[in-house]
Parts: C-alpha cells; structure tokens; sequence
C-alpha cells in the first residue's frame, strides 16, 4: 500500500496463500494513542494515515488475522504504553510468574527471557525469586527505564538472529515468556526460529494472547488494531507449530483482556506430555463454528446492528443541542471510534490516566480531559468506550446519573444507564 503499511498475501503461522476475508471492518489510523508520533519528523502525516482492519481467516490452519500490516518500527519504538497503567495486570504477572517457576521447576540461577516485556514488570517477579532475566523490547525508553530498575533489557525486536546472539552472551532459556506479544508480530516464524535457538533442551515458551474464541463469542471488537494483527486459538497453533520444531503441551483459558489463552510449548519430542484441554478445546472451536465463515458474518452483523443503534443514540443527544464525550482513550478505545463512526458525533473524551491532552485522527481532533472534569463539562451523553471497567467508571461518577446524565456500554451489547 505505502512504505508505512504492506499487505501480507499469505498466512503468517503456516504459510498457506488460501486466505478469505470473513469480517469486513472499518480502516482505522496506524497509530494508536499508544504511539509517540510526534517524535518522528512525519507524524503529523502519520496520524491521518488509515488501514483496513479486515479480519481474514486461513482456511488451510484457521489462523485469523490482519493482513494490512503496519511497519513496526512506526509503533513500537516510540511506545508509551507501560504495564503498571493496566488495571489489575502486575497481580496477573506475579500469579503467572509462581506458575511457570513451579511448572518449568526453575531454580535459581535459571534464565528467563522474555520477548516484548515492556517496563520489566513480569520479568521482575522472576528476578525476585532467583532467576535471571533478560528482556527484550523495541521501545527504546522503556528497555532504558527497565534495565535502570534491574531488569536488563536489550532495545531490539526479538528474531532468530537476536536469539543466536544472546546465546553467546547467556545459557540457554528454561523459559521464555511472551504476554500479549505474539498477536502483535508478523514474521511469527522468525520469532518462533528464535525462541527454537535459544530455548533449553528441557525448557518451555509459554506466551499468553487473547482468545479468538471469547473475542467472537463476547464481541470484544475493541481487542482488534493495527497492533493485534494475529487472533490465536488452539487447532491453528497446533496445526503449524511443529513446522518450527515445536509442540504444544498445553492450552489454558484464562480471564484477562475479556479472555485470553495461555499456551505452554516446548521442543518436539521434549520432556512433559500433552494435557487433554489441548484437544478439548480443538473440539470446542469446530463445535462452535469458530473456522466457520457463517460464524465470521454472523460477528460482523452484530457489530453493524451495535453501531447502527449507536449512532442512533448519539445523533438523537445532538439534536437536542446537548454535547456527546465517551470515556477511555486506550488503542483499543480509540479504534472502537472509527468502528462505530464516532469521529464527528463526539466533542470530548475522558480518561483517568490519558497518554496526551488531545486525540487526534482521520475526522477529528478531540480534547482529553481527565475523569475528574466528567462532571464541570457535563456531556448530555457519554459513551464508555473502556467498556470493561464501566462498573468503577459509573460508581466513580454518580453525580453525573443524579444530574440528569447517562452512560452507555456498547460492548457486548449495548446499554443505557441513568438515574
């Protein structure tokens, strides 16, 4: 398309060129509220700057994934996203970190690595049991802040050839870590190369992403961005994985992101047997439908049916003269605007912990204010696009209800709130 964003033309976990498109969606910017444009010399250019966020299905695999893929570096070296903003997340780390020492039985001295590790956060609760650890992330100010705080952290995107580096510098890995990594990389047999080069005979690559499975069956439309480029489920990773000398020996639903999937793997032909979820959850995506482009439609529709219902409420609210905001500003808030055709129906938006004073994109240039502020602007409507934490948003603002105001969920469905 342009030197900032190609198109793929075949399936990026198994190779297969038999892709369909199964869920048409709308184009949304190639930079997120997560990205720092303005430290390019082109990022008033980029900001306006859209891609089709189509979802296509492999029908030799299953994989679903995004083929319109955005230059990494465009996002990820000028990344602002830390893991401490997300609610909830450093407890998930410090339970998931206990589970792979005592699943992996590391000991002390075992080296971590872990691909994508932000601000160190997980790989922090690894250091403090022992290990050592190493991580790995493009983001060259937070691999800086990270290593300053103990977690070495090399500023690079992991590959096969960043793998057989570190290996000359470090034993090999008894676990390498990857959480809400591997959705965001193209060149998955690269990476899956390099976990293969630096992973030990006896060690396991557990990576966690979100589920396709609940993203469908919940209508977690606001997990899917230019940053999330892969769906993963279960028959597809087990299809392909041994491609790259590597095998799957377990499979765990887990709740967070709305619903994600925790995969244990390790080499073929390693040490631990393959639990029985692997294959009943296999059987669990064909009953449902889930390789089934009638199942795709079937997601697509309600997604028209929620922003037609959408927009009807927010033109409604304008026509009587009262002002529209919606609350959250996250990537995943953030496309939900172009999604739902919001970018000339808001004149505001909220956030308690906002990236930048104003968002800006195709159609819009909107001011941020922090929640605080929710009730001296007093929008007549407001949509809470950070829709999994209405419940503490609502409780937070209950002046607003009394005052005549009103919320609305849009995800999974929507619903209306007032006093």
């Amino acid at each position: 398309m342009t030197e900032l964003v190609h198109v793929r033309k075949t399936c990026r976990l198994c190779g297969s060129a038999d892709l369909m498109r199964s869920v048409p969606l709308a184009e949304v910017p190639i930079v997120s509220p997560n990205v720092a444009a303005e430290a390019r010399p082109d990022g008033a250019r980029i900001v306006r700057v859209t891609a089709p966020l189509d979802n296509y299905l492999c029908r030799d695999c299953g994989l679903i994934q995004l083929v319109h893929v955005v230059d990494p570096s465009i996002i990820y070296r000028h990344y602002l996203y830390r893991t401490a903003v997300s609610m909830g997340l450093a407890e998930h780390f410090r339970d998931l970190a206990t589970v792979v020492i005592a699943r992996a039985a590391l000991v002390p001295g075992d080296l971590v690595l872990e691909f994508g590790s932000n601000d160190g956060t997980l790989l922090g609760f690894f250091r403090d049991a022992g290990m050592r650890v190493q991580g790995v992330d493009p983001a060259s100010d937070i691999a800086a802040e990270a290593t300053k705080r103990g977690v070495p952290t090399r500023a690079d995107f992991f590959s096969q050839a960043l793998a057989g580096a570190l290996k000359r510098e470090l034993p090999p890995a008894r676990a390498i870590v990857a959480n809400n990594a591997m959705a965001n990389i193209d060149d998955l047999g690269d990476i899956l190369g390099g976990v293969k080069t630096i992973l030990a005979a006896d060690g396991v690559f557990v990576f966690e992403t979100q589920y396709a499975l609940d993203v469908f069956e919940k209508t977690l439309l606001d997990v899917i961005y230019h940053e999330h480029i892969s769906c993963f489920s279960v028959r597809p990773v087990d299809a392909a994985i041994g491609r790259y000398g590597l095998e799957i020996i377990d499979a765990e639903r887990i709740d967070t992101k709305g619903g994600s999937i925790r995969f244990w793997l390790q080499h073929r032909g390693g040490p631990r047997a393959r639990a029985a979820r692997v294959d009943d959850l296999i059987a669990l995506e064909e009953q449902t439908g889930l390789y089934d482009p009638a199942y795709h439609q079937a997601f697509g529709d309600c997604v028209a049916a929620i922003t037609a219902e959408l927009r009807a409420l927010t033109d409604a609210t304008r026509a009587k003269g009262q002002t529209v905001g919606a609350y959250g500003t996250s990537v995943g808030c953030a496309a939900l605007i172009h999604q739902f055709g919001l970018e000339a129906r808001l004149d505001c938006l909220f956030d308690d912990t906002p990236f930048k004073d104003r968002l800006a994109g195709p159609g819009y240039d909107l001011p941020v204010h922090r929640g605080a502020r929710l009730d001296a602007v007093d929008p007549g409507l407001i949509i809470i696009l950070a829709w999994r934490y209405a419940a503490p948003i609502m409780a937070k603002h209950r002046a607003y209800l009394a005052n005549g105001g009103r919320f609305v969920v849009p995800l999974p469905r929507i619903e209306v709130f007032r006093r």
